[in-house]
């Protein structure tokens, strides 16, 4: 979660000063895979993280109303 929180809110500390940045992919899909199983495995991981987070768009897949990260303790 923690991730998450900096990648996400490092994206919006970088917008908010005009910067471009994205972090690597290999990091996004990870916390997707670990927090978001259900979002989309095809599409750009960077901007799935966004999509997941209710920050961006995502083609081809409606934009979630809220969002929710799955914490459950893994076995």
């Amino acid at each position: 979660m923690g991730v998450v929180e900096t990648l996400v809110h490092t994206h919006d500390l970088a917008g908010g000063l005009g910067l471009a940045w994205a972090p690597p992919a290999g990091l996004c899909s990870t916390a997707l895979a670990r927090l978001f199983p259900d979002a989309p495995v095809t599409t750009d991981p960077w901007l799935t993280l966004l999509w997941a987070t209710g920050r961006a768009t995502l083609p081809g897949h409606p934009r979630p109303a809220t969002w929710r990260w799955n914490g459950t303790p893994r076995s």
